[in-house]
């Protein structure tokens, strides 16, 4: 890996211009589009401010669909040889400065439209004030008034910030086939230099996008304008000199040159300003632009093919909290090499496909609520797919699909289970999947997962992806679906979710998830083919709410408490995952039953059963239940999901009335214990040991009754 903290944008742009970087076709957008975040960054980069990374990933050119950064054009890549450079992050920030700094984008670009963004269609200027305005600046950075550029030490920094620069930053818009000077549809001409010494009345314009030229003619037409303006504002000041009297003249003289230049005759000043100051002063701006673009603050890291999966390491890293490659951008530019078709579209579209589900899917006691066999989807209802496909829902597929691919011959000729290995759950398996085979084994893996989330949803109380605290889980269990064989057995059925509420109370996924992810794919596997029988789940069974650490009842019930020693959150989703999945009457409306199929699902609440004895209403004691993290009223066993109506009753009924009104079923269903208006901790910690036990009867003899 090549890192470099700072980069020669002259030849970042040349590598662009012939095609030794391009982008992969990850169908991401432009979204830099407002014109003051593309100043912003181009104040910092002429303020010599650092302006972050950029990712490139080096690979052979046929490796990944690719398009031209800024343009939606594909690239012909036949003349192309060896290896090119993917740009993998800094696409928004490449993407602004070729469009300012250079004619890049715009070259072989015909039609405006072929730009991936109408905003850029604009054109930067920097703002050079002119030398009879300066009263109206509140500095002079680039030294006009003396007509010496301030900054001829290039190793030093400037004194101006990024912010002193936004206010030179002038940004123009062209018109598709328009007249303007500036626009690149034209030839250079002597209009852009009219232009920019002329049609601001305060000012001069430096063409930013012919600081790196590509060719002789920008080259020459940048340097001829810079010339105009030097001239300009040393006719400004010969015009300022001419008009004084003798003595302002030499007032004006000790003003400008101090003690080092003194006169009263104009030719004198104009040989001065021509001889001295212009040189200086134009030899010391197009010196310190040049260093601008030629050592740009922008750290550059380049990968090597063979470590592309540290490529996407270092990307999740530069943009934690932001939008995050991942390792399905990689296999989406792949597919593109094979198919016209957006990959990410053909699965959001296999995604929304209708399913019918079989009576045999679904656990007796929700089945009566279920009543939508022909015209439902799982996957959607799940919300794996809202505006996007859900980053948890990428992993299980990609998770699934490369299973899969390395291990086809089970559809033809039965599962081995000795051939499915930890491997292929890994980034590097994964990058390496056959894009065809990526093509062809899509439905298979989508229709796959939408099974595993309907098992979720039916049988283990999953309203949304979101609530599944082991995706590795949705992995197994998709896995297995994909054989039909497997998935029309109703005993299948009942012994995965056996299988399922026993690892999941018992801590199997806790550590070490994807070898017990394999380990446990064997075993089920073993064990639906007949060739081992399900003891290993019943020693699971043991475990339920008794391993150390995890789920046994001191930690539980907070016996443990303390900054390090707090219940995971899972178990307490867990609790209310499992009484969803069972049903139960509402707390105070007898007519209605929780479930996860009634309409009311995705507004149910967590709500603490037990309330802090000590407080005269529920309102009060959860407030203090929120910032003491170790009482015991926030033990997982005080924990089950109530509608919002029912939310609402709670917070204004005291303990005793509050307790009263809880329906005779719901107490049953949801082993709600008795408590009081006096009740004290202990009395708390008796009445959830009851729930503990409770619970964890009711786990395991659903656990024996599915194992039959």
């Amino acid at each position: 890996m090549n890192n470099e903290n700072k980069s020669d944008l002259k030849d970042l742009l040349a590598d662009i211009e012939n095609n030794r970087i391009l982008l992969p076709d990850f169908q991401r957008r432009f979204v830099w589009k407002t014109e003051d975040v593309q100043t912003k960054l181009v104040a910092s980069v002429l303020a010599r401010m650092p302006i972050g990374s950029i990712l490139l990933l080096e690979s052979n050119v046929d490796e990944y669909a690719s398009k031209l950064i800024g343009r939606k054009i594909t690239p012909d890549l036949s003349q192309v040889e060896g290896e090119v450079r993917f740009l993998l992050d800094g696409q928004q920030r490449m993407t602004v400065l070729a469009n300012v700094f250079s004619n890049v984008i715009h070259k072989n670009c015909d039609k405006v439209s072929d730009l991936n963004s109408p905003s850029l269609k604009k054109r930067f200027f920097l703002f050079i004030p002119k030398w009879g305005k300066l009263e109206e600046e509140e500095h002079d950075w680039f030294g006009v008034r003396s007509f010496k550029f301030p900054y001829r030490d290039l190793k030093k920094e400037p004194d101006f910030l990024s912010s002193d620069m936004e206010k030179h930053i002038k940004c123009y818009s062209f018109k598709s086939g328009g007249e303007e000077a500036f626009n690149p549809q034209k030839k250079l001409s002597t209009e852009l230099d009219n232009f920019c010494v002329t049609s601001n009345e305060k000012g001069y314009l430096i063409p930013l996008f012919l600081l790196c030229s590509t060719s002789d003619a920008e080259t020459l037409k940048y340097g001829k304008i810079l010339e105009k303006i030097a001239d300009a504002i040393e006719e400004e000041i010969e015009d300022h000199f001419s008009v004084l009297e003798k003595e302002e003249k030499i007032e004006f003289c000790k003003t400008m040159f101090g003690n080092e230049f003194e006169t009263t005759e104009i030719l004198e000043m104009k040989e001065r300003l021509s001889q001295y100051n212009k040189p200086l002063w134009l030899t010391g701006i197009r010196d310190y632009l040049e260093k601008c673009v030629t050592d740009l603050q922008l750290n550059r890291i380049v990968v090597s093919a063979d470590q592309r999966v540290r490529a996407i390491d270092i990307y999740e890293n530069l943009n934690r909290g932001g939008i995050s490659l991942n390792t399905f951008d990689l296999i989406m530019a792949r597919v593109a090499t094979v198919t016209n078709q957006s990959f990410d579209t053909k699965i959001e579209e296999d995604i929304r496909a209708l399913q019918e589900y079989d009576n045999y899917t679904i656990p007796d006691v929700v089945a009566k609520y279920f009543v939508k066999l022909n015209k439902y989807n799982a996957t959607i209802n799940t919300k794996c797919l809202n505006n996007e496909i859900s980053s948890k829902y990428i992993d299980v597929f990609l998770d699934v699909l490369c299973l899969y691919i390395n291990n086809k011959s089970f559809a033809e000729e039965g599962f081995n289970p000795e051939s499915i290995k930890v491997d292929y759950i890994k980034k590097e398996a994964i990058l390496k999947m056959n894009p065809n085979e990526i093509v062809e084994y899509e439905p298979t893996v989508v229709k796959a997962i939408d099974r595993a989330m309907f098992f979720l949803q039916a049988r283990c109380g999953i309203r949304n992806i979101a609530e599944i605290n082991y995706s590795l889980i949705v992995v197994l269990i998709a896995f297995i679906f994909i054989s039909d064989d497997f998935y029309k057995d109703k005993k299948n059925h009942d012994l995965l979710e056996a299988w399922y509420w026993a690892s999941v109370f018992s801590g199997e996924f806790d550590k070490d998830q994807n070898s017990k992810l394999i380990l446990n794919i064997k075993r089920i596997i073993r064990t639906l083919q007949g060739t081992m029988n399900t003891g290993w789940i019943t020693s699971m069974k043991e475990a339920v709410f008794a391993m150390p650490d995890f789920s046994d009842e001191e930690l539980l019930l907070m016996d443990k408490a303390s900054e390090d020693k707090l219940p995971k959150e899972v178990l307490r989703h867990l609790v209310c995952q499992f009484y969803l999945s069972q049903t139960y009457i509402d707390l105070f409306d007898s007519g209605f039953v929780v479930n996860v199929f009634c309409d009311e699902v995705d507004e149910l609440e967590e709500h603490h059963i037990v309330p802090l004895g000590s407080a005269l209403t529920v309102e009060k004691s959860t407030a203090e239940l929120r910032r003491n993290g170790s009482s015991i009223c926030n033990s997982p066993m005080n924990f089950a999901l109530i509608t919002k109506t029912a939310n609402k009753r709670v917070l204004s009924d005291s303990l005793e009335s509050y307790y009263k009104r809880i329906t005779e079923e719901s107490k049953t269903q949801l082993n709600i214990p008795y408590t009081d208006t006096t009740v004290k901790e202990e009395d708390i910690r008796k009445a959830l040991h009851a729930r503990f036990n409770a619970t964890m009867g009711a786990v395991k003899s659903r656990i024996t009754a599915l194992l039959g």
